[in-house]
């Protein structure tokens, strides 16, 4: 008797996971004319958390559009945004946020963010005649000299710099 039991133990052991549930109550009628007990709750625990497979995946959905929502609003205007703030937007602890956004897109939200001002702040060089001062300021930055501290960083040469190169190959 043990050997049998064993070996439809094994069964559902070997489903696969992504077994019909038809297959699964198969094996649970087969199980439960052997009395065991212990392993039909099992496989009931298995066919159930099938189920909740589907759940996971449209939470996930949601998820991922609420990510990428985030993402697209935070683009548009980063100066605005903290990384505490975009998780709070969405629900999600800062710690939580990091980690799912960086599964998703690569980059975590800071780094994003910091990617988002230099491009904002590219554009506004190249397409403006606004002082350094005054676009530090609409990127979000209240000293002048951090701003061009963050930007020498990610593009190698002060905002001054950049604009002289846009005057030489004539913008």
């Amino acid at each position: 008797m043990i050997k049998a039991r064993d070996r439809r133990v094994q069964g559902i052991f070997m489903a696969d996971k992504n077994s019909s549930k038809e297959e699964l109550a198969r094996i649970v009628e087969r199980l439960d004319e052997s009395g065991a007990a212990s392993v039909i709750a099992f496989a009931k625990r298995l066919a159930f958390a099938g189920e909740n497979s589907a759940q996971k995946t449209s939470r996930q959905k949601m998820m991922d559009r609420r990510l990428l929502d985030l993402r697209e609003t935070v683009r548009k205007n980063p100066e605005k945004w903290t990384v505490d703030a975009m998780a709070e937007s969405i629900g999600l602890t800062r710690s939580r946020l990091s980690v799912i956004y960086k599964e998703k897109f690569g980059d975590s939200p800071d780094k994003e963010k910091r990617k988002f001002l230099n491009q904002k702040a590219l554009d506004l060089l190249s397409s403006t005649n606004k002082s350094v001062q005054k676009i530090a300021s609409e990127c979000g930055y209240n000293e002048c000299e951090n701003f061009i501290r963050a930007f020498r960083k990610s593009n190698g040469m002060s905002p001054l710099q950049f604009r002289k190169t846009l005057d030489l190959q004539g913008k």
